[in-house]
């Protein structure tokens, strides 16, 4: 289990510390492009297990543990905004010496590499999100877990958040084996620091080309809010699955590599192309 071996770590400013898996299964031989996974509340790094054998033959893979969650450290004085979170994602990059990477995102996690790809577009190469909304949707969350815990929270919204489909192991896994284990003070301030969150307005200043994936029947945010948000990137393709999961990334994780896969390769080609 990747939570019971000790991840590489790396201290990005002080006081703030950022576990993460690194993984590359092509040729030793040459030197891949990198694609850096950003979970979502609640979660770690090991929300991208089951993408991982779809990417890293192909890219190097670095999926962190964001401050607070799996084995990186929870910083005395952290809040997890979306800016605060986007600005230690860019300085994780400085400390692996990434100028730039393709930056795929998951719900809350995604909203940062949104904010991320505002604040310094020079930075991605392109921008895979998954489930992840650019305003914030109320108090819901951060009520729930105040009041119950983070296990219980993720108990009692773990079906609407993968979906009818899934099975009762993977809620059990979900629930119990990974955000039930996240420290509420995170958890929380998470939550609560995505209520007012505003990104709609600044989405054109990303230049990255951008795929968005979401599903007909989302509960975080219909398809028509989703193109419509999507009309103010340069360069956007939006993906709609069938079915209710607004955490499509969790519940459908080979079908949604695959089309990160090829959109990322696409914006490789491209960026190709265009350096000649």
């Amino acid at each position: 289990m990747e939570d019971n071996k000790e991840k590489a770590r790396v201290e990005i400013r002080p006081g703030v510390w950022m576990a993460y898996e690194d993984h590359w299964f092509g040729e030793p031989w040459t030197t891949p492009e990198t694609v850096v996974m950003v979970h979502g509340n609640s979660e770690s790094s090991r929300a991208w297990t089951c993408w991982v054998p779809h990417l890293a033959r192909h890219y190097r893979v670095v999926r962190p543990d964001l401050p607070g969650y799996g084995q990186s450290p929870e910083p005395a004085d952290y809040g997890w905004s979306a800016p605060e979170l986007a600005r230690d994602l860019g300085l994780f990059l400085d400390a692996l010496n990434l100028k730039t990477c393709h930056l795929i995102g998951a719900k809350y996690g995604g909203s940062a590499c949104i904010r991320l790809a505002i604040d310094q577009p020079d930075r991605l190469s392109s921008l895979c999100l998954f489930g992840s909304p650019v305003r914030g949707s109320g108090t819901g969350n951060a009520d729930l877990i105040r009041d119950k815990g983070v296990r219980q929270w993720a108990a009692e919204t773990m079906r609407s958040r993968l979906g009818s489909a899934v099975s009762e192991a993977q809620i059990g896994w979900w629930t119990n084996e990974l955000m039930g284990k996240t420290g509420k003070r995170a958890a929380f301030s998470a939550s609560s620091s995505r209520i007012g969150m505003e990104l709609a307005d600044e989405l054109p200043r990303i230049t990255a080309p951008t795929l968005i994936v979401t599903t007909q029947e989302s509960g975080l945010q219909s398809v028509e809010a989703v193109e419509r948000y999507a009309r103010q990137l340069r360069n956007a393709k939006v993906i709609v699955m069938p079915g209710d999961s607004y955490h499509i990334a969790a519940a459908e994780p080979d079908t949604c590599a695959q089309h990160a896969l090829t959109f990322i390769q696409q914006a490789s080609a491209q960026r190709a192309e265009a350096a000649r």
